[in-house]
């Protein structure tokens, strides 16, 4: 499990497990085609609602439901659902590349004597 932070909250989740990549990536796709869609619909709450959902089920799907409801409260607004996935693109080069790449300089240090 990785431990990592999303609007202050800390979240833990198996963020090097493959399944997990693939939802990762495969959500976020999924979030930002929602976003685009969201822009077509004819009133504004819709499209807001739309957004922020998609947001929450990313958030959730790899994190769960508790630690999600960590993250957005009781409820949440539509720039708050950005900063949120804006935090969720950033992960990977945040918190899990810096230590996926310090434990391989260990083991490479360690191995190759």
């Amino acid at each position: 499990m990785i431990e990592v932070v999303l609007q202050g909250q800390t979240l833990k989740a198996n963020l090097l497990n493959p399944e997990v990549v693939k939802r990762y990536e495969d959500g976020f796709d999924k979030t930002i085609k929602a976003f685009d869609e969201a822009a077509k619909r004819e009133r504004g709450s819709d499209g807001i609602r739309m957004q922020c959902q998609a947001v929450i089920d990313y958030v959730t799907d790899i994190f769960g439901e508790e630690q999600a409801k960590k993250v957005f409260g009781e409820s949440t607004d539509l720039l708050e659902c950005m900063d949120i996935l804006e935090e969720m693109y950033d992960l990977y080069d945040k918190y899990i590349t810096p230590k996926v790449t310090e434990r391989k300089q260990a083991l490479i240090d360690r191995f190759s004597k």
